[in-house]
């Protein structure tokens, strides 16, 4: 078979690395001219009912624009799982006070005991639950009661009456303790600390951790110590809020836009805008502070961005940036990018900056599909990743992902296929006889 040429291979894994030459940045004017050029035509192509973006260069907010119906920079949108990052910066902020220690067991915080069933001799602790390394997966009808059912009977099952009445603290009793009314073993995996693995209800049990050692609701934390002091307004945890500026959710069904009602979350998800989270945005990016307010110590965002498991990846599917690992509570990208994204019934979210370009962006848009699935889950997810695809294209120009569709990838595989197939067929022949390669 032939060999690929070292050249090829180096080409490959430079173009993977999101490596490139030395970049300067161009004025700002030139970047706010470049974006103004380039996002209306990608975002018209789509088919979101609105999208909101903001663009922060060095220590300001340079551009920020919406698109769509019934939208503007001030309308609200939930950010999704983004606010895992918001969770994480909350219980750093209380280890940078003294209050929390990442590597004390979590019971030292709560007032009943969690253990792993199958290794109920292993703590856990708060690094491990930042991280997705405690072996902790998700909570049966963790769903439905974070939604309050507003999406059953037609997309999910109903949360059970026993369980829908309870309090936060209440849910997460039941969903950890052995004795409780929602425990499932089986909402657990791996021995904490060997392996990465997403968990879905970590965090909502970090919020509930937080209000403990804060000794005040969580809503009211993230208030007090993070959205004032940043001149967070348009950030809070009821749609109510709100009102007549919220964005309406839309499913994906059938290629079509499908209304959604608008839902809380309990009151501890978040509701907020693309500038909202470029404030926060600008304080993790230059050492934990914006201005005046130090929102984190420099080494504290500094660990956030370690990295506690490492992803590798060469080829990618998905639109994505492609990712290296996970640090506490933050994705970590090729190319010096790091950031999370976010998705929830109606909404998505991206959100990412590069502490060496010193630039970054938040895209929030009001259509999603993870009730509908199948085809229409990709056909969602594409016209945010396009718009990330035009914001990289002028932010960090150099940066290159090789991009791989499923489609691609199978062709290859044919490909090779083939390949290995007329290899051995070439080898058979050379080995046979020439009696036999006569009767051939």
């Amino acid at each position: 078979m032939r060999k690929f040429p070292a050249s090829f291979l180096v080409a490959i894994c430079f173009a993977c690395s999101g490596a490139g030459s030395q970049y300067a940045a161009p004025p700002i004017a030139e970047l706010i001219t470049e974006l103004d050029a380039e996002l209306p035509s990608v975002i018209a192509n789509g088919n979101s009912p609105s999208i909101q973006v903001a663009v922060v260069h060095h220590d300001q907010i340079i551009w920020s624009r919406a698109y769509g119906d019934s939208t503007s920079p001030d309308t609200v949108y939930m950010n999704a799982s983004v606010q895992k990052v918001f969770t994480a910066t909350a219980a750093l902020q209380l280890m940078d006070q003294g209050l929390i220690n990442l590597d004390a067991d979590i019971n030292t915080y709560v007032p009943f005991a969690v253990r792993h069933p199958d290794f109920p001799e292993m703590p856990i602790t708060v690094r491990m639950l930042l991280s997705h390394r405690s072996g902790l997966g998700s909570f049966d009808y963790q769903f439905a009661w974070d939604t309050e059912s507003a999406f059953a009977p037609e997309y999910r099952q109903p949360c059970p009456k026993h369980l829908a009445t309870m309090s936060q603290e209440e849910f997460i009793r039941a969903s950890l303790a052995p004795e409780g009314a929602n425990f499932n073993p089986s909402a657990w995996f791996f021995e904490p600390d060997t392996r990465y693995h997403y968990s879905v209800s970590a965090f909502p049990f970090l919020r509930y951790l937080v209000s403990q050692v804060a000794e005040q609701s969580y809503a009211e934390y993230m208030q007090e110590h993070i959205f004032e002091p940043l001149g967070m307004t348009n950030s809070g945890f009821s749609a109510d809020e709100f009102a007549g500026r919220h964005a309406t959710p839309f499913t994906r069904l059938d290629g079509e836009n499908v209304e959604l009602p608008i839902w809380n979350g309990r009151g501890s998800m978040m509701h907020t805008t693309a500038e909202d989270m470029a404030k926060f945005m600008l304080a993790m990016m230059n050492d934990g502070r914006n201005g005046e307010f130090q929102l984190l110590q420099p080494e504290t965002t500094q660990l956030m961005r370690k990295r506690t498991s490492q992803f590798k990846v060469l080829f990618k599917i998905s639109e994505e940036l492609q990712r290296k690992g996970h640090g506490l509570g933050l994705g970590v990208f090729r190319g010096g990018w790091y950031g999370f994204g976010g998705s929830a019934p109606g909404y998505q979210t991206l959100w990412r900056y590069n502490t060496s370009r010193k630039a970054g962006y938040v895209i929030l848009s009001n259509v999603n599909a993870i009730l509908t699935g199948g085809e229409n889950y990709p056909s969602a997810r594409s016209e945010i990743y396009e718009v990330q695809d035009a914001l990289i294209s002028v932010l960090d120009p150099n940066y290159t992902v090789l991009r791989l569709r499923a489609a691609e990838i199978a062709l290859i595989g044919v490909y090779a296929l083939l390949i290995m197939i007329w290899t051995r067929w070439r080898k058979a022949k050379r080995q046979k006889s020439p009696a036999d390669q006569m009767h051939y």
